[in-house]
């Protein structure tokens, strides 16, 4: 029991400090593995390198490495283009074209605080410009960034989907990414009516649309801000005292073009997920050979590709998932799933569970959590008490919808765009909503595990 309970807090150390130091956590959770072989369980330390999962390293490399092409080609932000051309300046309706770029992105693989990264730039000078309040622009590229989180091709989703597969479980990609779905559009609607989307609904009622606005530039400027910070400074005023000029507001701005590669690109990444869901096949060797094929077919616009993967989540996710391997081996895992069936009511475990990844990951990495848990969780559902989807889903959305807190990575970079003079308002908009994330998710997801419902 020692050992069990050490472990658990080599952990939670872990988290502690990848939450105060902004040390990987994945890099934590190796160390605290070697430390635990070779000091307390007297393995070797090829006890560790056993428990490291390759199929998840390959899946990772495999995702970010196509989704680095599609962003280096052009095609990401062609898709923004297109989808921001798509509403004539009407403020009521750019939250939701908000909601729904950073999710459609999301949704075709990209990382959460990437597409953020992207959207946030144009999303709060938008709000600026507009009117719209920063903190219903920002919750809405939040939660429609967290409607991504859990497709069959986004990290999330492939890692909940592989870590339920390792455990001998069959997983619901589908159902998950519905879920999820429906979750953050029933959010997006509350954060639309009590955040200020229904004032400008009825103020524009009777008014002519404003002048359709170009948003090439400000994409591109994302882009760039998201590849070189995780935290994106407002845009300063020009040396004359004046405003500086928004390139949106520039009338003969045109349109990102569409070639024959982003159309090759958008084709590959939609028979990835197709083939994924459909054929069963392998989703990390399956993205990886897309990856081959587009550098083959067009090595030029691929170049620097390879330096997007996205290695710091690599060791993040692979990090954790190697420690928590560890502990199924050790009987950490088992120790854990007694414990909780020990509560005497399946509803009361995963609520507890859920109200734990929600706490922590309000702090710490969402995808940590969610690696955490998922395996924690196993011994429970093996019990057949209770639904795995359902339970994956509470997993699943209590641990990534309070992303929206000002201390997680994409609520920081969110806020860091907010207008100076708007800054304080938006943080406690965000910190209020952030705590009733954390509240609320674990209570309503308990709904997706009652019995018969999935």
């Amino acid at each position: 029991m020692q050992v069990h309970l050490l472990a658990i807090g080599v952990l939670a150390l872990a988290f502690l400090l990848g939450a105060l130091r902004g040390i990987n956590l994945g890099a934590v959770a190796l160390v605290g593995g070697g430390a635990m072989v070779l000091l307390v369980t007297g393995k070797g330390v090829d006890e560790l390198y056993a428990a490291f999962p390759a199929d998840l390293f390959v899946l990772l490399i495999g995702v970010t490495f196509l989704f680095g092409i599609a962003a280096v080609n052009g095609t990401i932000e062609w898709v923004v283009d297109v989808l921001s051309r798509s509403v004539r300046g009407r403020a009521s309706v750019m939250p939701w074209l908000l909601f729904l770029i950073a999710g459609v992105v999301t949704s075709l693989g990209a990382l959460a605080p990437v597409v953020v990264g992207l959207v946030a730039p144009i999303g709060m000078r938008l709000a600026k410009k507009h009117g719209i309040s920063p903190s219903l622009a920002g919750l809405m590229i939040l939660h429609g960034a967290c409607c991504g989180n859990f497709s069959p091709v986004n990290l999330l989703g492939a890692t909940v989907n592989t870590t339920i597969e390792r455990a001998g479980l069959d997983p619901n990609p589908i159902a998950l990414f519905l879920a999820n779905i429906g979750y953050n559009v029933m959010l997006g609607v509350v954060i639309y009516c009590f955040f200020g989307g229904l004032k400008l609904w009825r103020a524009e009622r009777g008014t002519a649309a404003l002048p359709v606005t170009a948003l090439a530039e400000p994409v591109t400027a994302g882009v760039t801000a998201a590849a070189t910070s995780a935290r994106v400074a407002p845009t300063p005023p020009a040396a004359s005292g004046t405003p500086a000029a928004d390139p949106a507001d520039t009338p003969d701005a045109q349109p990102l073009t569409f070639d024959r590669i982003k159309g090759l690109t958008l084709a590959v990444i939609v028979a990835v997920g197709v083939i994924a869901m459909v054929g069963k096949v392998d989703l990390g060797i399956l993205a990886l050979s897309a990856s081959v094929l587009l550098m083959v077919v067009a090595p030029k616009s691929s170049t620097g590709a390879a330096k997007r993967i996205a290695w710091d989540v690599v060791l993040l996710i692979c990090g954790v998932v190697t420690y928590v391997g560890l502990l199924n081996e050790i009987g950490t895992i088992k120790f854990v799933g007694d414990a909780a069936n020990s509560l005497g009511s399946p509803l009361a475990t995963a609520f507890l569970i859920c109200l734990i990844g929600a706490v922590v990951s309000a702090f710490a990495s969402s995808a940590g959590i969610i690696a955490v848990l998922i395996p924690l969780a196993m011994p429970f559902l093996l019990s057949g008490q209770i639904s795995v989807t359902g339970m994956a889903i509470a997993v699943a959305i209590s641990a990534t919808v309070v992303d929206s807190t000002p201390f997680s990575t994409i609520g920081a970079v969110v806020l860091s765009n907010a207008d100076s003079e708007d800054r304080d308002y938006t943080y406690r908009g965000f910190l209020s909503w952030g705590a009733l994330m954390v509240v609320t998710a674990p209570v309503l997801t308990m709904a997706f595990v009652l019995p018969g419902l999935l």
